[in-house]
């Protein structure tokens, strides 16, 4: 017994000076800057890319809003066909009829304009978009990850001022969190948005988004959308190693 918990202190001190190494100021003329990290982002986002046929996943939306203390729920199945077909059936729906429509509605619309070929140009990380500073390291869910951040060279509705985390190993966006820069519609005072991503195969999908609105009117509304378990298809052919 003695041997087996020195065994496991060796290891949990091994992990915890492999993670203090990756987040430790690094001296390598090597280290890689803001632009390789996006370079090398974008290399693995074509690749994913190029292995993904669809995906279809069971979503959850939930809103409250502070004036009424009301709360909207709904529950879809979201399903995407490569290269850019994505579509929402509602399975159930309480609260407001009309706020579903209203909030979760205009989501999904703007979900499904993004992943069009021009959603995809404009929302993208790339330097057409953003321009992007190397804050530092760290840890997300026990995996290094480099925290970018992203300062939008345009006003518009896809883009988003804040940061983002990238893993290390991967090389994919795993958490975003900011604000948009161009208010969606006259009502809409502020958006400050959330989201994280889970490792599903060789793809990192949306896990979970926050989302806090201030809308004229109607006050600070709060929306969460969580994603239940991927049913990830490749293309014919496809090797995901």
């Amino acid at each position: 017994m003695a041997l087996a918990r020195l065994s496991v202190r060796r290891t949990v001190v091994a992990l915890c000076l492999g993670a203090l190494a990756f987040l430790a100021p690094s001296t390598d003329a090597q280290e890689l800057t803001a632009e390789e990290i996006i370079a090398r982002l974008q290399e693995s986002n074509k690749k994913r890319d190029e292995l993904l046929a669809g995906w279809q996943v069971t979503r959850r939306y939930h809103l409250k809003n502070e004036l009424s203390q009301s709360e909207t729920k709904s529950e879809v199945e979201a399903r995407f066909e490569a290269p850019a077909q994505l579509a929402f059936t509602t399975r159930s729906q309480e609260g407001s009829g009309t706020l579903a429509k209203q909030v979760f509605g205009r989501m999904m619309d703007g979900e499904k304009e993004s992943v069009q070929p021009e959603g995809r140009r404009r929302s993208a990380m790339t330097s057409e978009n953003y321009q992007f500073r190397l804050v530092g390291r760290e840890l997300l869910n026990g995996r290094p990850a480099y925290k970018l951040a992203i300062t939008p060279k345009r006003e518009d509705t896809f883009l988003v001022e804040g940061h983002i985390w990238v893993d290390a190993a991967d090389f994919a966006v795993v958490r975003g969190q900011g604000r948009a820069v161009k208010r969606p519609s006259f009502w809409t005072r502020s958006i400050l948005l959330t989201r994280t991503f889970k490792k599903v195969g060789p793809f990192w999908l949306p896990h979970r988004t926050e989302s806090t609105n201030e809308v004229l009117l109607f006050g600070t509304t709060w929306v969460t959308i969580e994603n239940g378990d991927y049913r990830v298809r490749l293309k014919p052919g496809a090797n995901a190693r």
